[in-house]
């Protein structure tokens, strides 16, 4: 796409964003008052981590010299709790960053702009279709920025020995691969795996690669219903609309997962004696691992010798839509922020042009914006990430500590044949109604 389009649409964006503001009352319009105009502080939280950051935000606003702006680092497992506690006591702040799993306890904390004043079509026409996400009945919840998609690093050196020139790209084809990948003594101990597949307690990112699965399969594991109720979600996990000879679309795909830890099994290539799957791939001796594409610089840290490359994340052969799972974030704007005016603009610079593209550098992950995403970048790394991100879609998980043990009993329910597969769909089913409601 050629600069001129690409300028066009962000200043389009923009012009809407302040429409937003104009529509919904938060500026006002006909009066000369310093009040009218963005001033003051900005508070900004989030899981971003990095000096960058700041900067970044600081650049977004830098023709505003009435307007600071101020980011808060948290951690990620103790965000969602400061969020709570904050907004509690009223000292929360006016944008806080958010990702898919936040929407369902944070959606009530976050000043949605109606679509009468931004209307679906520009929020489609302007994200990836993953950022649907971020859109209730009534209204935006927030406004993309980045995405985090899963994809597949493979160990060059490992499929070289093998023979092989390109990794595979379909998840059956693990099945070809498993016995020219996986390496084992006469007894059985794995000496080198083809993947971290088929266990919960030592596969990084399992539920992530269950909900990948899923989600290429159309199940979206929580449904939200376009009611207008920010509270109103549905686990589907247990839809059967879809068999094959009378064996639900989930459990094949269960049924696929465990194959990889069954010693009686051709692709067996895994067990709960290995080391997690990423320490295993960073040790050389795994050749295929499934991670984030934030994960990148980790890999490269561990082991600097490593020979690996990236690419999309492997897919469901004879289905011509392509998905895979994770994050997207955006940033939301605090209703109850004291200052909504100069909120809301700085949401509205992020999420637009250069600045979500600047964001997006220092990230190093692909932006949200089907603009920027239309200009592939020449590393090799972040083209596949760009690629993945057009194709990325999450979930609505109710509760990330809850789904994560939920996953983990469902696994070990069915590799323990402590539960049918099916009575462990049921199980698991029951308790995601419970976490929704909670």
């Amino acid at each position: 796409m050629s600069n001129f389009k690409t300028i066009l649409i962000a200043i389009f964006v923009g012009f809407f964003i302040f429409a937003v503001m104009i529509f919904s009352g938060i500026i006002k319009i006909g009066s000369d008052t310093p009040a009218n105009t963005p001033q003051g502080k900005i508070v900004v939280w989030g899981t971003f981590d990095g000096p960058d950051i700041q900067k970044t935000l600081e650049t977004a606003i830098s023709d505003n010299k009435n307007l600071t702006i101020s980011y808060v680092y948290k951690p990620r497992d103790a965000y969602a709790q400061d969020l709570i506690e904050a907004f509690a006591n009223g000292s929360g702040p006016d944008l806080f960053i958010m990702t898919p799993d936040m929407i369902n306890k944070f959606e009530k904390f976050a000043l949605k702009i109606p679509y009468a004043s931004y209307p679906r079509k520009l929020f489609s026409d302007s994200y990836i279709d993953g950022a649907d996400i971020y859109m209730a009945s009534d209204g935006i919840i927030a406004f993309p920025l980045a995405v985090d998609p899963m994809v597949m690093y493979y160990n060059k050196d490992i499929l070289s020995n093998a023979g092989i020139s390109q990794p595979p790209q379909f998840w059956n084809e693990l099945f070809d691969f498993s016995s020219r990948l996986t390496t084992k003594k006469d007894d059985g101990t794995i000496l080198q795996s083809m993947i971290g597949l088929g266990r919960y307690d030592n596969v990084t990112n399992a539920k992530d690669i269950l909900a990948t699965l899923l989600i290429q399969n159309n199940n979206n594991i929580i449904k939200r219903n376009d009611s207008g109720s920010i509270f109103n979600y549905t686990p589907v996990l247990n839809d059967n609309s879809v068999s094959v000879a009378g064996v639900s679309l989930v459990e094949t795909i269960l049924n696929y997962f465990i194959e990889f830890s069954n010693p009686a099994d051709s692709a067996y290539s895994w067990n709960r004696s290995l080391p997690s799957s990423q320490d295993l791939f960073t040790g050389g001796k795994e050749a295929l691992y499934l991670g984030r594409a934030s994960e990148l610089f980790k890999i490269q840290s561990i082991n600097p010798n490593l020979s690996f490359d990236v690419t999309q994340i492997l897919q469901t052969q004879g289905v011509s839509t392509k998905r895979t799972e994770g994050d997207i974030y955006a940033i939301a704007i605090n209703k109850q922020s004291t200052n909504t005016t100069a909120a809301s603009s700085v949401a509205g610079l992020m999420s637009s042009g250069d600045n979500e593209k600047n964001l997006a550098i220092n990230l190093s992950l692909p932006p949200a914006l089907r603009t920027l995403l239309s200009d592939k970048p020449t590393d090799p790394y972040m083209f596949t990430f760009f690629n993945s991100a057009i194709i990325t879609r999450s979930w609505l998980d109710p509760n990330s500590a809850g789904s994560d043990a939920i996953f983990a009993e469902l696994i070990q329910n069915i590799l323990s044949n402590k539960l049918s597969v099916s009575d462990a769909i049921s199980k698991a089913q029951s308790e995601f109604e419970q976490i929704v409601n909670q």
